[in-house]
């Protein structure tokens, strides 16, 4: 618990850092006090959690970026600008377009050209597709990203000054790709694979299996028509369609259950294991979630083949430091969050929703093991992501534990058809074709179980935003009830 504490220091330290301008040479000091606090007093604990606190507000302060006289940020609002620059990150790619974030290297007319830094977010076509590593030249207005009107509101220029981005270029009226590409450390290469793997399930599979099938598999959510898109949010289900952790548990345990088959040795297993996931990670995109997710799995793993008990409030935060050590802007990350905030739930509230549904006596069948499972996994994550779901999108599911009872057990066998699908598809496409006609069925199952339970009118109601005041207060409740009930059963065990 005393390794939970600092983890949460330097967490909150990362927040108030973000809220509070601090000064650089104030966090020093109060960092070297709490070093202080941590050789004079005995317990020691107040002074390293306050030393941690510090500690995330010193990290948070280096990460900030610096908008210095080359910055393509005086760019903003010329007439016409050109520019030259590297697309950096995979780019996100739907029905209408491309987004790509180029660091950009020269900028100035189409003739005349000057040293230039920062990264612009350029909405693009659809076709060509770029990869990471791909140079462009672009001609364009850049505009600067729109800030909140008014308390409360959704600040995209916040939002994207966390990803280090101050600039767009929408539709630019010339985008070239120049001849020499610059190493991207093989995600180039990892992006037109996935891009590729894409382009055969949709020979394999119809619409809107295909675009299911693409969603859990490969991380990518364009192509999903927009009706079974929103029958998935008003179910409750959009979960599935993106990866995360659960996917990584499904994966974790297919590699274990071949290593066992295959009698590998625990350390050849791990070292296996865990290239396996780190190169799925970075085939679906590499996201804040699947990050986290990819760094959990990665912990427990070690901690069963070291033979170690796995704390899993320790592998949770553990997964948040190390992310937030490497980006502190991670911990705005929406996708991150609810992540992050549904494993919490689930290890402080699975047991106490499935002690509750017990208390029915038809869920304590057998036959129904994977409805209860089903039903405590959605209502236990429900707990702590509720809120923040309510806050940023104001939609509450009436029709969502019934839709993950019937949807959430067959998405592993989706997964598993799929997979195998895709990988007779890559290897000769009409055996992929006569195995995917096998994954059609559970993928038809999830797409039509939503669509059907989407149709009542009181499937989903609107709920009025709420500010943030609220939202705090809605946390500190849920979670002084978790810690009273924690203290509770704890003295009724000592008694």
């Amino acid at each position: 618990m005393n390794v939970i504490r600092l983890a949460l220091g330097w967490l909150v330290g990362i927040a108030l850092a973000s809220n509070v301008s601090l000064p650089l040479h104030w966090l020093a000091i109060a960092a070297g006090v709490a070093m202080v606090g941590v050789v004079v007093d005995r317990s020691r604990w107040f002074a390293l959690v306050m030393l941690c606190v510090a500690l995330g507000g010193i990290r948070y302060h280096f990460a900030q970026p610096l908008l210095g006289p080359h910055h393509i940020e005086r760019w903003a609002g010329a007439t016409e600008v050109t520019i030259v620059g590297r697309v950096d990150e995979e780019p996100r790619r739907d029905d209408t377009g491309q987004q790509l974030v180029v660091t950009v290297s020269y900028a100035g007319s189409s003739d005349r050209f000057a040293p230039a830094e920062g990264r612009v977010l350029v909405r693009a076509p659809p076709y060509p597709p770029y990869y990471p590593g791909d140079r462009l030249l672009l001609s364009g207005r850049l505009s600067l990203p729109r800030t909140a009107q008014r308390p409360g509101e959704f600040d995209y220029r916040a939002y994207l000054a966390r990803r280090g981005i101050f600039v767009l270029l929408n539709r630019p009226t010339v985008i070239r790709a120049l001849a020499a590409r610059e190493p991207a450390w093989g995600l180039a290469q990892i992006s037109q694979f996935r891009e590729y793997c894409r382009r055969v399930l949709l020979r394999l599979l119809p619409e809107p299996q295909a675009a299911l099938a693409i969603g859990i598999l490969l991380g990518i959510q364009a192509g999903l028509p927009e009706t079974a898109r929103a029958a998935f949010a008003t179910t409750g289900t959009s979960h599935i369609l993106v990866v995360s952790g659960w996917n990584f548990t499904i994966v974790a345990a297919a590699l274990a259950a071949l290593a066992k088959l295959t009698r590998l040795r625990p350390w050849p297993a791990f070292w296996l294991s865990l290239a396996a996931m780190w190169i799925y990670a970075g085939f679906t995109g590499a996201s804040a979630a699947v990050v986290r997710a990819a760094m959990m799995a990665s912990l427990a793993l070690l901690a069963r083949t070291a033979e170690r008990q796995s704390e899993p409030w320790r592998l949770l935060l553990a997964a948040c430091w190390l992310l937030t050590l490497v980006n502190p802007h991670t911990l705005w990350d929406l996708g991150f969050q609810l992540s992050a905030l549904a494993t919490a739930s689930l290890f402080a509230f699975g047991k106490p929703v499935e002690r509750w549904l017990n208390g029915f006596g038809w869920l304590a069948h057998p036959a129904l093991a994977a409805v209860r499972e089903a039903l405590t996994a959605t209502l236990a994550a429900q707990v702590l992501t509720l809120p923040l779901m309510l806050y940023h999108f104001g939609n509450l599911s009436l029709v969502a534990p019934l839709a993950n009872i019937l949807i959430v057990p067959v998405v592993p066998v989706a997964m598993l058809l799929g997979m195998v699908a895709l990988i007779g598809g890559l290897f000769w496409l009409p055996l992929g074709q006569w195995l995917a006609a096998v994954a059609w069925l559970p993928l038809s199952w999830i797409t039509n179980a939503a669509m059907v339970l989407a149709q009542p009118a009181w499937a989903a109601i609107a709920v009025p935003a709420f500010p943030l005041w609220l939202l705090l207060a809605s946390y500190a409740v849920i979670i002084g009830y978790w810690l009273w009930r924690r203290q509770d059963r704890a003295e009724m065990q000592e008694a």
